[in-house]
């Protein structure tokens, strides 16, 4: 299935045929890497520019995430930009930004912040998203949008997803810190790495410190919850073909797993961030 519906590609491709230009057309999707592809075969199409607006949808695979957020980061400008624009005139602009705005929430997009973001959210991401600034956001966002698109439709592709997220992160932090890592390692072995080069590693706590029992059982039971998180992707997520409409598995389930995983990922970059700059 398509993540962003023809009724909304039209709606913008009406916009960008009515209200721009060639050369600011190729702006906005040539700052998104976007690509100029071939007009589509059998296109009926008419007019230079709703053409070009053609060509470069016509390169995007529609239901690929991350191709899908390319294009949701074009929407992103120009919805930002009309915004501007009715806030600092009087130009007549309003009923495009209902339009636009109006067809993404159809499709599930909802415009706040300056971003489009998936409606319903499993979690909230935007603590991991400023707990650092070591991910790179455009790779990290592409993460979330799989995570929050599959939920509901492929609870197993949303565990995979957080995994593989988890371990981005995981390894993000042991290359800042200089820690070697295998080929051969796991997130469990990742993860006592990383808590080894943060010093985190349960057992090290000093006894004297107020609490440190407690300390110590929320830090093991971190291990824990991402070691699960494996287990659980290795019965039902991603990458091992597994069926995804297998018994058992529900979005409940994939929104534990994707809670969790971004607990213990905004935990650790808190520290990370909280030891470089002590």
């Amino acid at each position: 299935m398509d993540l962003i519906s023809k009724k909304t590609r039209s709606a913008f491709e009406d916009y960008f045929s009515s209200e721009s230009t060639l050369r600011i057309i190729s702006k906005y999707f040539n700052n998104h890497d976007i690509h100029q592809g071939q007009t589509p075969i059998g296109s009926t199409v008419s007019g230079q520019r709703r053409q070009l607006v053609e060509q470069y949808f016509h390169y995007i695979n529609w239901r690929d995430p991350i191709q899908v957020r390319q294009v949701l980061n074009v929407f992103e400008d120009i919805i930002g930009d009309l915004i501007e624009e009715y806030n600092n005139s009087n130009s007549n602009i309003k009923e495009w930004i209902h339009k636009l705005t109006n067809a993404l929430l159809k499709d599930g997009y909802k415009y706040e912040n300056y971003k489009l973001n998936p409606i319903g959210q499993a979690t909230n991401f935007e603590s991991l998203k400023s707990a650092t600034n070591l991910l790179d956001k455009t790779h990290f966002q592409e993460h979330i949008d799989r995570i929050n698109k599959s939920i509901n439709d492929d609870p197993a592709l949303a565990i995979g997803s957080t995994k593989e997220l988890v371990e981005s992160i995981l390894k993000s932090i042991l290359i800042e810190l200089n820690i070697e890592i295998d080929k051969a390692d796991d997130i469990p072995k990742l993860l006592k790495k990383v808590q080894k080069g943060l010093d985190i590693v349960p057992n090290d706590v000093d006894n004297s410190i107020k609490g440190a029992e407690i300390i110590k059982v929320l830090l093991n039971n971190l291990g824990s919850v991402v070691i699960k998180l494996t287990e659980l992707r290795n019965l039902y997520g991603t990458g091992h073909g597994t069926d995804k409409k297998r018994n058992g598995l529900s979005p409940r389930h994939a929104r534990l797993a994707v809670g969790a995983g971004i607990t213990l990922s905004t935990f650790l970059l808190d520290t990370f961030e909280y030891k470089r700059t002590k």
